[in-house]
């Protein structure tokens, strides 16, 4: 991932299935991007179980949402930003 970042992102969210880059992948690269590192995850999908927790685990998501809830997405999302700050 080539990009400059001009302001601070505190928090992103994303699907763990996408077509291009499932989210594992992206937030193991933002894990190893020196400027992201720090961002706070959050993670959210139809699938559920162990193994996904698992994953959501081994890359460093900060939270995991199974079987995507808008109630408690905005939930974790406003639970992240004073972490940010």
């Amino acid at each position: 991932m080539n990009f400059t970042i001009n302001k601070s992102i505190g928090v992103t969210t994303s699907d763990i299935e996408m077509p291009e880059m499932d989210g594992y992948t992206l937030t193991a690269e933002i894990r190893n991007n020196p400027q992201l590192k720090n961002l706070h995850v959050i993670l959210h999908t139809s699938l559920s179980g162990v193994f996904n927790q698992a994953m959501v685990e081994r890359v460093g998501a900060n939270a995991f949402i199974p079987k995507f809830n808008p109630d408690e997405l905005g939930s974790a999302v406003l639970q992240a930003i004073p972490q940010t700050n």
